[in-house]
């Protein structure tokens, strides 16, 4: 009989070790307890205090400096997009080019025949001058960069390019290899994108219209 009842209580205890756990959990917390005891002990108590607290306050700390940096990142973004749009301004490129600012994004809008000819990829002369000041903003943030290219809903008839797509392509290309090349705008912040007639911002339908969707969107997100 004893042997069974042996036999039994070791199967049980195999089988159902939870209580192993809750014992683990209990010993845990009171090594803790005692642990926090023992500080309190071997120090005054205001001292044991500070020494018990300075972990949350670092914590603190470091939450409050993230804060800060955000918020003056965030002004510094704002200040430079301003400062752009002003020299903008200045180059008499009021209806051609202008910046857009948002909690999101910084966007510059740079109309497509202040870079381009008609139906054409290749910068022209006047591109350096009006994307110089665009340049020494972006080298001042670190944002990361899409150039996007635009056009007007009108089918291309002649040409380099079969589409507008392949047109809005090749001249966001045109434009980030001068930023690079010229300017020194890191290659790895900036992507190319090409949108064709596909995201216009103005009706097709007239002809102002159809000046306002032929464009460059030069955009940095802010983080």
């Amino acid at each position: 009989m004893k042997f069974f009842i042996e036999r039994y209580s070791r199967r049980k205890v195999e089988e159902n070790p939870l209580w192993l756990v809750v014992l683990s959990d209990i010993m845990t917390n009171l090594m803790l307890f005692f642990l926090i005891l023992y500080v309190f002990s071997i120090h005054p108590e205001t001292e044991a205090k500070a020494i018990f607290v300075d972990g949350f306050d670092k914590e603190a700390q470091k939450l409050k400096e993230k804060k800060a940096e955000e918020v003056v990142k965030k002004f510094t973004e704002e200040d430079i997009a301003r400062k752009l749009a002003e020299e903008l301004l200045k180059a008499g490129l009021k209806d051609m080019a202008e910046v857009q600012i948002t909690d999101k994004q910084i966007r510059i809008n740079i109309a497509a025949p202040v870079l381009f000819a008609s139906g054409k990829a290749r910068l022209g002369r006047s591109a350096s001058e009006v994307l110089a000041p665009v340049a020494l903003v972006l080298n001042k943030l670190p944002n990361d960069i899409i150039v996007e290219g635009h056009t007007d809903g009108v089918p291309v008839k002649s040409g380099d390019y079969p589409t507008n797509w392949e047109l809005s392509a090749a001249r966001s290309d045109a434009v980030v290899s001068l930023l690079a090349s010229k300017y020194s705008v890191p290659q790895e912040r900036m992507i190319a994108a090409a949108y064709g007639e596909h995201r216009p911002v103005a009706s097709n339908g007239t002809a102002a219209g159809r000046a306002r969707n032929r464009r460059i969107e030069i955009i940095l997100a802010r983080k």
